[in-house]
């Protein structure tokens, strides 16, 4: 009897002495992850560039514009509420978008001067600020190393940096005649967030992550001609769908 409860004694001092990596993504844990993003344009559109000003308002049939590929690096925090649902905040470096065009752009319509705009290339930059709240929910129990998961929340997208190929901006400069400028803006905008992913736990506080989130954004870009005295005397617009999908991997650790 004496050596039966030795024995099991034994085995539990075993047991507790063996590293374990249960219950490290379980409720109250804190994760923070660190990576690389891939933002895939491949879905990028834009419509037809359209202008308005006291000649009337014309639209620049055949133009068209696309969002080219890009990296960042995105900061990742997630907050485990029960063992299988987290919600997660992320914050990328903004990336430099570049935005490319073809066709030719008449402000004036088809009697009027001509800006072809395949040459200038890119037509415009800016950098993207697009933080994400997410709610995610992942398969299994805290004890398996590798956890699916699927989420969904919200984004806010606004923009900064925003500037013209210095060919198109200055030619389309002259129509504010001499003093005129041009004024370049993108809409900020609400969208929801769609993800897809897993995490590897390869370590007791260490894990591996990768996913796919796709957001349907979309804004409106504004280039105003203005003339001296500030008003606005040809107001170009169009708009632009992006539908990024952003593949992430990085490397997270628990708290």
């Amino acid at each position: 009897m004496k050596r039966r409860i030795q024995k099991r004694l034994l085995e539990f001092a075993v047991v507790g002495c063996m590293p374990t990596f249960a219950f490290a993504q379980s409720a109250g844990s804190f994760v923070v992850s660190v990576g690389s993003a891939w933002l895939n344009f491949g879905r990028s559109e834009s419509q037809e560039f359209q202008s308005q000003s006291t000649f009337g308002s014309f639209t620049s049939s055949g133009t068209r514009a696309e969002v080219h590929n890009t990296f960042t690096a995105q900061f990742l925090l997630s907050y485990f509420v029960t063992d299988n649902i987290a919600v997660e905040g992320t914050l990328g470096v903004p990336p430099e978008l570049r935005l490319f065009a073809q066709g030719n752009a008449a402000p004036l319509g088809a009697g009027g001067p001509s800006l072809p705009l395949g040459g200038l290339q890119p037509l415009a930059t800016t950098r993207a600020w697009g933080p994400m709240l997410l709610a995610k929910y992942y398969f299994g129990s805290p004890q398996n190393k590798l956890r699916p998961y699927v989420g969904a929340g919200v984004n806010y997208t606004w923009y900064s940096s925003t500037h013209l190929n210095p060919a198109f901006s200055g030619a389309l400069a002259q129509f504010g005649g001499s003093g005129g400028s041009v004024q370049t803006s993108l809409g900020s905008s609400w969208n929801p967030v769609f993800t897809v992913g897993a995490s590897y736990q390869f370590a007791k506080r260490w894990y591996l992550t990768t996913s796919a989130t796709y957001i349907p954004l979309r804004t409106t870009a504004h280039i105003n001609v203005v003339n001296r005295n500030g008003n606005v005397v040809l107001a170009n617009k169009t708009r632009i769908t992006s539908d990024p999908i952003i593949v992430f991997l990085g490397v997270g650790y628990k708290f």
